[in-house]
């Protein structure tokens, strides 16, 4: 009959103090999804599973023992999101979202994992060597010491630091209080050169009189139909330069560009009685009227038809 024996002490004790255990197992059980049942002993009973989840990774220092709370809270998370996706399986937009968050879940339980997998490896391979592990055990012995010595002395006080830069802001205001004192003069210069510049606008107007005096014979016959005509007030000295006037032409163009317009003053003979628009001059008018041009002929035809 085999009797039961406890499992021998290792020789070199594992590197994580009792603080650190205890802040990784409460730290650890706050992130874990809560139990399907909600009461003490299934709380319980989901914490025992993580411990021995994490101690299943044999963590044996900080570092790895938070990788292996991470991959255990990675996994269960996982797990809970697996549970919600069977219970609303009827809703498929909420479906696809759990599914998502699950391969995410799973992913990042894995990722940590292997990242645990790969510092055990790196430190198995270290212990091999007795100079490399008296170096990471002086190191780690040497991080932990300062650190609790920053810890037990508490926030550097900042009092000193803040009683230096005090003074230097007292003595910069008096000297922008000097420089307004000489930006008040500049206001009345501006008041007394305004007064100059009207007689010095004076002598130009003589020069614009002059060309006002050859103005007064072009707007005599204003132009307000637009399209292909000359202008009868500006070419008039030149008038026996220019070649004979084609009124065919501008016919044409005119029943083109203005359709309408050129059927209703064929329609009336001339201009209408209450014309809305600009009126061509009265050669381009007549023409229209009395033109025989295929143009203009089909718009009589368009206007037959209309009546």
């Amino acid at each position: 009959m085999e009797t039961y024996r406890q499992p021998q002490q290792p020789a070199q004790l594992l590197g994580l103090p009792t603080q650190a255990y205890y802040q990784l197992i409460h730290t650890l059980a706050g992130i874990l999804p809560p139990p399907v049942n909600d009461t003490p002993e299934a709380l319980l009973a989901r914490t025992q599973s993580a411990i021995d989840e994490v101690a299943g990774m044999l963590p044996t220092n900080a570092n790895e023992a938070r990788l292996a709370a991470q991959c255990v809270a990675a996994r269960a998370q996982a797990d809970d999101v697996l549970r919600l996706l069977r219970k609303h399986a009827g809703d498929i937009a909420l479906e696809v979202k759990l599914n998502a968050q699950y391969v995410a879940m799973l992913r990042a339980s894995q990722g940590a994992h292997g990242h645990l997998l790969r510092a055990q490896a790196v430190r198995h391979k270290r212990e091999k060597s007795d100079a490399a592990l008296k170096a990471d055990e002086w190191t780690q012995h040497v991080v932990t010491s300062e650190l609790q010595r920053a810890l037990a002395a508490g926030p550097v006080p900042a009092t000193p630091a803040a009683a230096q830069p005090a003074p230097a802001p007292a003595a910069a205001p008096p000297a922008p209080a000097a420089e307004p004192v000489p930006v008040a003069p500049p206001p009345p210069v501006l008041a007394e050169a305004s007064p100059p510049p009207p007689p010095a606008a004076a002598p130009p107007l003589p020069p614009v009189s002059a060309p006002v005096a050859a103005w007064p014979a072009a707007p005599a016959a204003p132009e307000q139909t637009p399209g292909p005509r000359r202008a009868r007030g500006m070419a008039a000295p030149a008038e026996a330069d220019e070649p004979p006037r084609d009124l065919a032409a501008e016919t044409d163009y005119y029943a083109v560009t203005y359709p309408h317009r050129a059927r209703e003053i064929r329609h009336h003979g001339g201009l209408p009685p209450h014309c809305s628009f600009g009126p061509p001059d009265d050669d381009l008018l007549r023409a229209i009227a009395t033109s025989t041009s295929p143009i203009l002929r089909a718009l009589d035809g368009m206007s037959a038809a209309a009546e």
